[in-house]
């Protein structure tokens, strides 16, 4: 791994040979710790006080001595369809207004999990565990939309689409990486800056925009969560020239470009067909100069493509 700040170190990457596991220590840079950690855990309900059948209708999150942030279920169709006529619609928007002001109370105060109490059995919440990320919000979002099963099916309307940049594909990319590779995260994943800066020998200073790195192999993951195929391609065309670049400089047996791809819910079929389209395209070409080419919309597989593929260099 390599610092983009520290210019002066620039001539070595140029230098350093093969399988120069020492030197590519001597170069990484700590990897930053988690931007939080601390526990999770789900709000649950009971919509009968009669039955003893509870749902999981919402996610907690906080770090020790912080304020807590919370996501609650508003939207009651999927009990609808489970209790029909039965179903106590109004008990339970009092129920979830409650449990909303509780949560409130308990962000003012800094209250930790444990000591929240909901003064009636229909609510609760489970034991939690431990979790830890980039963001609180987006940990909060990812858990809800992971566990909370009675919240309405979440496909995005065309219109509330939001590209990713490939610095923000990265992000998320990494928290997956962080918690699947565990201490091998820092042995493959450039620092935060997330490219290399080289020195000629002309003495001209030249950026390449990669951020995984191995003895034996180099890669990107790039972002294509956009609407615009001319977008896709040019982000997929660049990539490509930088990890081509360093290869050559570098002699490495292989090269990988993993792409984040949008939501396929989240835009008009045809402008999704034809960034499927432009990929393919040029994963074909990169395939036949030793490209090793993974799109995926899913930051968890991709993150795991990923491991996959740097993990038989961090042997050596």
């Amino acid at each position: 791994m390599s610092n983009a700040n520290t210019p002066a170190q620039s001539p070595s990457l140029m230098t350093f040979s093969n399988g120069s596991s020492q030197h590519l220590s001597r170069l990484a840079s700590p990897t930053p710790k988690a931007a939080f950690s601390g526990a999770w855990t789900t709000v649950e309900l009971q919509p009968d006080a009669f039955v003893p059948q509870r749902f999981t209708i919402g996610i907690v999150v906080q770090t020790p001595g912080e304020r807590l942030h919370f996501k609650l279920l508003d939207d009651f169709k999927k009990f609808e369809c489970l209790y029909h006529e039965h179903f106590p619609q109004k008990s339970v928007r009092e129920l979830l207004a409650y449990a909303e002001e509780a949560l409130r109370y308990a962000v003012q105060n800094k209250t930790a999990i444990p000591e929240i109490r909901f003064h009636t059995h229909c609510l609760m919440l489970a034991q939690p565990s431990f979790t830890s990320g980039e963001d609180r919000e987006l940990t909060v979002e990812r858990l809800f939309n992971e566990v909370v099963v009675m919240a309405p099916s979440a496909k995005r309307k065309v219109n509330d689409f939001e590209s990713i940049d490939t610095p923000r594909a990265r992000a998320l990319v990494n928290a997956e990486l962080k918690r699947i590779a565990g201490m091998d995260f820092e042995k493959f994943v450039v620092s935060e800056k997330q490219g290399l800066l080289l020195d000629d020998p002309d003495g001209h200073k030249h950026w390449l925009d990669l951020n995984l790195l191995t003895a034996k192999s180099c890669g990107s993951v790039t972002s294509a969560a956009y609407k615009s195929a001319q977008t896709v391609e040019m982000n997929q065309l660049k990539a490509s020239l930088d990890l081509t670049t360093y290869r050559r400089i570098r002699d490495f047996d292989s090269i990988g470009l993993f792409l984040l791809l949008p939501d396929a819910d989240a835009i008009e079929p045809k402008e999704y067909k034809r960034i499927e389209e432009v990929i393919d395209q040029h994963e074909w070409k990169l395939e036949r100069d030793g490209f090793r080419v993974t799109s995926m919309s899913d930051t968890v597989l991709l993150a795991q493509e990923i491991y996959d593929w740097a993990k038989p260099d961090l042997a050596h």
